[in-house]
C-alpha cells in the first residue's frame, strides 16, 4: 500500500513532466499553479461577504483580511522568474487563502470553523498532510513535521521522503515549524494550533527528547525544582494545569521586575503559560504549584520554539523564533485586556517594544532585523500576520536564537 501511495504521487510529477522533457514539465506545472491564483482570484471577487466594522467581529474580519493577503502573496510569489520554490510558496498561500476563506463562510452560517490540515511539509505538491512523525535532515536535530501519507510510511520504513525536487527547502528550517492558522483550540496546530491541524500545538506538549530533569508531572499542591538545560543560558517554561480555577503557579526562583511571580493566577482564565526565564547564576529554576488537580512543566527545548513562517494564533502568553528581517505583521487581538509584543534580548529579559494595546484591537508592527525570539504577553486570544516581504532574506540562525 505505502509503494502504491508513493508511486501515485510520483507518478503525477511524472506525468506533469512527461511531454517536453523536465523543463517542458515544469513550465506546465507553472502554469497549472498560475491558473489556480487566477481560480482563487476569481472565488474571492465572487464571494458574497462585505466587510463591515461594525457588524462583524474582529475574528471574522481577520479572516476575510487573511484570505485577501494570502491571494496577494500568492501573486507576489509567482512574479517574475519562477520556479518550483516559488510554487511551493504559492500552494502553501493559497492553501491558507482557502482555509481562511472557508472560515468565513462557516462563521457567517453559524457552523463551526473548519479544521485544517497543513500541507506536506517535504513539498506542498503532494497534499494533505496526513499524520505527524519526527525526522532529522543530515546533521541536524530532530523535530516534529507534518508529512503526507506516502512520506510517513517511506519514514517509517527508514526511507527518505519522495524526491521531488524541494526537499532541500525542508533543512532551511531547523526548527522544523511550519505555518500556525486559527481554529477554535488553542494555539496553532499547524501545523496549525485556533492556533490548529491534525499537528499537535507546539506548546502542547514537551518534546520527546526533553531531559527527565526538565520536565515534572504530577497533581495537587508541591514545590518543583527543573535543572536548566544549560546553566549559563536563560531558560522558556512551560506551565499546563488541568484546571485554572483555584489553581495558580508562583515562579519564586529567579525573580525579577520584568517577570511578575505569578504565572497563573485566580483571576486568569488561562491553564497555561509560556513564559522566558532569564539566568540568575543557578543551575535551577524553582516553581510553587498550587492545585488540587493534575499539572505539567517543563522547560522547552531551545530548538523545539516555533517559527513565524506564517500567520499565528494562540491565546495567553508565547515565544516565536523570528529567523530575521524587517518584515510588517498585522496584530490582532481578539478579546482580553493588556497585550505586548516584545523582541527578548540575549538574556531573555524583554528587550524593544514592537507592539502594544488593550482589549480587541489590530495594529501593525515591523520585526527586528536580526533574529530574535518574540514574546507575546497576553490573556487574551491574537492573531499575527505576515503582510510583507522581509526586507533582507529569511535564513534560520544557528547562533543563539
Amino acid at each position: 500500500m505505502a509503494d502504491g501511495i508513493a508511486a501515485a504521487i510520483t507518478g503525477l510529477f511524472r506525468r506533469r513532466g512527461r511531454a517536453g522533457g523536465r523543463t517542458d514539465g515544469h513550465a506546465a506545472e507553472l502554469a497549472r499553479i498560475e491558473a489556480e491564483i487566477t481560480a482563487f482570484g476569481e472565488v474571492l471577487a465572487g464571494h458574497p461577504f462585505l466587510p463591515d466594522h461594525r457588524a462583524h467581529s474582529p475574528r471574522l474580519l481577520a479572516d476575510y483580511q487573511r484570505a485577501l493577503d494570502a491571494y496577494e502573496r500568492a501573486k507576489r510569489d509567482f512574479v517574475g522568474d519562477r520556479n518550483l520554490r516559488d510554487a511551493a510558496d504559492v500552494l502553501r498561500a493559497l492553501d491558507e487563502g482557502r482555509h481562511a476563506l472557508a472560515c468565513v463562510d462557516a462563521t457567517v452560517a453559524g457552523l463551526p470553523r473548519p479544521h485544517r490540515l497543513p500541507l506536506c511539509f517535504f513539498d506542498p505538491r503532494h497534499g494533505q498532510s496526513a499524520e505527524e512523525v519526527r525526522w532529522a535532515p543530515a546533521g541536524g536535530a530532530p523535530r516534529t513535521v507534518a508529512v503526507c501519507a506516502a512520506d510517513a510510511v517511506r519514514l517509517a520504513e527508514g526511507r527518505p521522503p519522495i524526491e521531488s525536487g524541494l526537499r532541500e527547502r525542508a533543512v532551511d528550517h531547523p526548527s522544523g515549524s511550519r505555518p500556525m492558522e486559527c481554529s477554535d483550540r488553542g494555539p496553532a496546530a499547524t501545523a496549525s494550533a485556533p492556533a490548529p491541524s491534525a499537528s499537535a500545538d507546539p506548546y502542547g506538549t514537551w518534546p520527546a527528547h526533553t531531559g527527565t530533569r526538565q520536565r515534572r508531572e504530577s497533581r495537587g499542591s508541591t514545590g518543583v525544582q527543573l535543572s536548566r538545560i544549560d546553566p549559563r543560558s536563560p531558560a522558556l517554561l512551560v506551565v499546563h494545569l488541568e484546571r485554572a480555577t483555584d489553581s495558580w503557579v508562583e515562579l519564586t526562583s529567579p525573580r525579577s521586575n520584568d517577570l511578575p511571580p505569578q504565572i497563573l493566577t485566580h483571576a486568569s482564565s488561562l491553564a497555561r503559560a509560556i513564559v522566558p526565564v532569564p539566568t540568575d547564576g543557578r543551575s535551577t529554576v524553582h516553581l510553587d504549584i498550587h492545585t488540587r488537580r493534575g499539572w505539567r512543566i517543563w522547560l522547552h527545548p531551545p530548538e523545539e520554539i516555533p517559527l513565524l513562517l506564517g500567520e499565528v494564533g494562540s491565546t495567553g502568553s508565547y515565544v516565536l523564533r523570528h529567523p530575521g528581517g524587517r518584515e510588517p505583521l498585522r496584530v490582532t487581538q481578539h478579546d482580553g485586556s493588556a497585550f505586548s509584543l516584545h523582541a527578548l534580548r540575549a538574556d531573555f529579559r524583554p528587550g524593544d517594544l514592537l507592539c502594544e494595546g488593550t482589549g480587541a484591537f489590530t495594529t501593525a508592527a515591523v520585526t527586528p532585523k536580526k533574529p530574535c525570539l518574540l514574546y507575546i504577553r497576553s490573556r487574551g486570544q491574537w492573531t499575527l500576520t505576515p503582510t510583507g516581504d522581509p526586507k533582507q532574506p529569511r535564513a534560520a540562525s544557528s547562533s543563539g536564537f
